[in-house]
């Protein structure tokens, strides 16, 4: 039997792991992990140092300002500098779609704007109102020293109503007894004063050439006869209607009834067409007013 001694400590050994036997015991671990289908839980990692917010906000701020730079490009076109610019209409009037109406001076001096420039523009003309005066004649009308003048309209000649339809009070309508100088015809509104039926106008023209003073009558009549509030009228420089207009106006029918109203100057090339458009209401809040344009006598005093 061994002989213990109770005043000596008893013998300790220490023996460093070795590593070929741990990396065998994870192995067979993994193989025990695999064959019951379970898949060891992943080493975490330590969380990255997240950013200081002085600076994660000086980031956000700076991306904000490129998305507006972007923005700001896009709406733009870009710099302007890699083209030529887009000149945009001046003015309201569009084919077929304008603002409401602006409002006309109730009076104006005659329009004393150069000729060509007058062609050139695609606006609103002042209208500038004559002595009242009976219709044209076909034999009584003279031109002033050196211009031919021309009259066209209901029973003269040289007048269109296009899309004419008849529908009793809310169709066009003839007045007078058919001949130049006493008859008219009132035009149905569209019911829009934003747009025009676009089957359905009159239409005036001239075999003309040279710088043509416009003047339109104005005949008497009810708000179901004369009611243009305001009557908008296109001018071409052409043969009929197409296209972009020269110039345009506009004349408050309901007071300028019985009237001549000079509509202004427009060059001519051989042609020359006003056209009446359709756009107005015709209805209040009552219900229907059956208000119409009216077509009567228009004259172009023209000189070469």
């Amino acid at each position: 039997m061994p002989t213990h001694f109770p005043d000596e400590p008893p013998t300790e050994r220490h023996l460093a792991p070795d590593p070929a036997l741990m990396e065998a015991a994870r192995a067979r671990g993994r193989e025990r992990w695999a064959a019951a289908g379970d898949v060891p839980v992943p080493e975490e990692k330590p969380p990255g140092h997240p950013l200081k917010p002085r600076i994660a906000a000086i980031a956000a701020i700076a991306a904000l300002l490129v998305l507006a730079g972007v923005a700001i490009l896009t709406f733009s076109g870009g710099s302007g500098d890699g083209g030529a610019d887009v000149a945009q209409p001046s003015q309201s009037y569009i084919p077929g779609l304008i603002t409401p109406p602006e409002e006309l001076p109730e009076e104006s001096q005659p329009n004393s704007a150069n000729p060509t420039l007058a062609s050139s523009m695609l606006g609103l003309i002042p209208t500038t109102t004559t002595a009242a005066a009976p219709p044209p004649a076909t034999d009584g009308n003279r031109a002033p020293s050196g211009a031919k003048s021309f009259t066209t309209g209901p029973g003269c000649g040289g007048y269109t109503s296009v899309g004419l339809y008849r529908d009793g009070r809310k169709g066009w309508v003839d007045h007078g007894d058919g001949k130049c100088g006493s008859t008219f015809v009132s035009v149905p509104m569209s019911g829009d004063a934003r747009r025009d039926d676009n089957s359905a106008y009159g239409m005036w023209t001239f075999s003309v050439s040279g710088t043509c003073d416009v003047s339109v009558f104005i005949p008497n009549g009810n708000l179901e006869e004369v009611g243009g509030n305001p009557t908008v009228y296109y001018v071409f420089d052409r043969n009929g209607v197409g296209g972009t207009p020269m110039a345009s106006f506009a004349i408050k029918q309901v007071e300028k009834r019985g009237q001549w109203v000079n509509a202004g100057k427009f060059k001519a090339s051989g042609n020359l067409t006003v056209q009446l458009l359709t756009r107005g209401q015709d209805w209040n809040n009552s219900g229907p007013t059956y208000a119409h344009h009216a077509a009567s006598a228009v004259k172009a005093d023209c000189t070469a």
